[in-house]
């Protein structure tokens, strides 16, 4: 987003409201508590007010808003988000100033450690399986045609362990569930390369396209990526050619289907039968069938600019990230797959700029 439109928004907020949800927003119980006090998180890093909402999923309730702010004077953008496997910790990464990555403890919020991770725009944060390394890619577009940095930190005491110079712009580390590889989406170098999990070595490097755009000039701008549980399929969303495309570990491309305008994030569901994309473009988000690689559904979501999206544990309801514009509030919306068409179960106003978004299960009593 240009300075000035951010500037615009933070000078607007008050008066559009975007600080908070209005009652209209929000459906059955606005405390979001079941029974025993238990309930699913559901977090939100918005970029412009330099804060992590928590959400109730049920009904998208404002339960709480972290303060993720080094700089009062200044937008710092909160990007990316991730929660523990056990859910005990989340982590969240402030992409500009001094980027850094910030652990919380899942019960009260509180910080408990922060790392300056020496980068010039850390972009999201994903978890390895056992929750025990935080991989996190330094979008830097200040340096187009040169290659940026993916960076392992042990979450326990967020050191850096490991850092590499892969290749222009990187916005997106994911660790295969299957063998800890990282599968590195390089934006603006049109490629895909997978590193080991321990010393980020490069095992493999492969285009997105036969002809893919010249280093800095992508004609293709692979985003965001996600792995099938078995590793045996990565999903890339192709930002500039409007579809998402697959590849086998080797890099042979096994299929790709069209989209909605600019795809960004993506979600797999658990089962693997499902992919959900954010169209950034046209404010939609598509679902995809993944053993026909077809678009089964594109969903209206009422808001513009869609970013981040995230599955519950049955995947059974995806909850998007919508930027807003200087005239509009960001949204977070949740939609209902189901057997039948999609439906929008509810949206929220979210503040402005909001991006990333990460769900985990309530903690057993």
């Amino acid at each position: 987003m240009r300075v000035v439109e951010r500037a615009l928004l933070v000078a607007l907020a008050p008066a559009l409201g975007v600080w908070g949800c209005s009652s209209d927003d929000v459906a059955g119980d606005p405390a979001g508590t079941g029974a025993d006090g238990a309930v699913a998180a559901l977090l939100v890093t918005v970029a412009v007010s330099d804060e992590v909402l928590r959400l109730d999923p049920r009904t998208g309730a404002v339960l709480a808003r972290i303060p993720l702010d080094p700089r009062p004077s200044e937008s710092d953008e909160p990007h990316g988000v991730a929660i523990a496997p056990g859910g005990d910790h989340w982590y969240a990464t402030l992409a500009h100033g001094e980027p850094t990555l910030s652990k919380f403890e899942t019960k009260g919020d509180r910080l408990v450690g922060r790392v300056s991770l020496r980068a010039a725009g850390a972009a999201r944060v994903e978890l390895a399986r056992n929750g025990e390394t935080a991989f996190v890619a330094d979008y830097d577009r200040s340096r187009p045609g040169e290659r940026g940095e993916v960076l392992a930190v042990h979450t326990r005491d967020l050191g850096v362990t490991a850092r590499a110079r892969v290749c222009p712009g990187p916005h997106h580390a994911l660790p295969d569930p299957a063998t800890g590889r990282v599968a590195v989406a390089c934006s603006l170098g049109d490629e895909i390369v997978v590193l080991s999990a321990t010393g980020l070595e490069e095992v493999v490097r492969f285009p997105v396209d036969s002809v893919p755009g010249e280093p800095g000039a992508p004609r293709f701008k692979p985003l965001n990526l996600a792995w099938s549980a078995d590793g045996q399929r990565l999903y890339v969303a192709l930002h500039l050619a409007d579809r998402v495309r697959v590849f086998d570990p080797a890099g042979r491309m096994i299929g790709d289907v069209a989209t909605g305008g600019r795809p960004a994030q993506l979600a797999l569901s658990p089962d693997g039968a499902t992919l959900v994309t954010a169209n950034r473009a046209d404010g939609t988000l598509s679902v995809i069938d993944t053993r026909e690689l077809s678009e089964r559904a594109r969903v209206d979501l009422e808001a513009e600019h869609p970013h981040g999206v995230a599955l519950d544990g049955d995947g059974s309801t995806v909850f998007v990230t919508c930027e807003g514009s200087t005239v509009r509030p960001g949204r977070t919306v949740a939609v209902r797959l189901g057997p039948g068409e999609p439906e929008i179960a509810w949206s929220t106003e979210t503040g402005p700029v909001p991006l990333g978004v990460a769900w985990a299960p309530a903690p057993n009593p």
